[in-house]
């Protein structure tokens, strides 16, 4: 833990203040990412929106402090292991972002379940074929999300798939690419058995 602490505060000297937020320093931008990825480790239902709202962070900067922290504790994960500590805050954000979808009527609340089980079980199909746990989460998310979406016939548009990640298109592309990849590698065996 002291580890990843010392490699976290590395990272963040290294930086002019500001980088993150022009008014406020590096610490308190790493710190309220800090509390944003514990309630979501926790399962806690706070979203990025309130802490947005509330602590006056901008999303992209709250993003890139959360993977930040993330990758620092890659130096030590003895505590919780390192896909496990990337994995909660992955499902955390596909509960997230089903639940905006039902908020916005996009689907109903059946769907919404079921679009939140396959997902999971999306996600723990490309992780067991090995999908790095350093990956973005919210990528990872998104694309699984996306992979989901299209299994069950749902109209919800990549973009609107993208914006609840908190991620670019470009981004959004990498990673459907990459999770349909080891969706296809996971499926390949069991219709060879067939």
């Amino acid at each position: 833990m002291k580890q990843a602490a010392v490699a976290l505060y590395l990272d963040f000297k290294s930086r002019p203040i500001g980088e993150y937020n022009a008014d406020r320093k590096n610490l308190q931008i790493f710190l309220i990412a800090s509390v944003s990825l514990a309630a979501k480790a926790m399962g806690d239902l706070r979203t990025d929106r309130e802490f947005e709202s509330k602590m006056f962070v901008r999303r992209e900067k709250l993003l890139d402090a959360e993977e930040r922290i993330l990758r620092s504790f890659a130096v030590q994960d003895s505590i919780i292991p390192l896909p496990e500590l990337v994995l909660r805050p992955t499902r955390r954000q596909i509960e997230s972002m089903a639940e905006g979808f039902a908020e916005r009527e996009l689907v109903s609340s059946d769907e919404k379940e079921e679009l939140v089980r396959r997902c999971h079980s999306h996600l723990d199909a490309t992780v067991e074929k090995g999908l790095a746990p350093k990956t973005s989460y919210r990528g990872r998310a998104a694309g699984v999300m996306l992979n989901a979406v299209r299994d069950l016939g749902l109209q919800i548009s990549e973009m609107e798939i993208a914006r609840a990640a908190g991620i670019d298109k470009k981004s959004m592309a990498t990673n459907t690419n990459v999770i349909d990849a080891l969706l296809k590698e996971s499926k390949s065996p069991e219709r060879k058995e067939r």
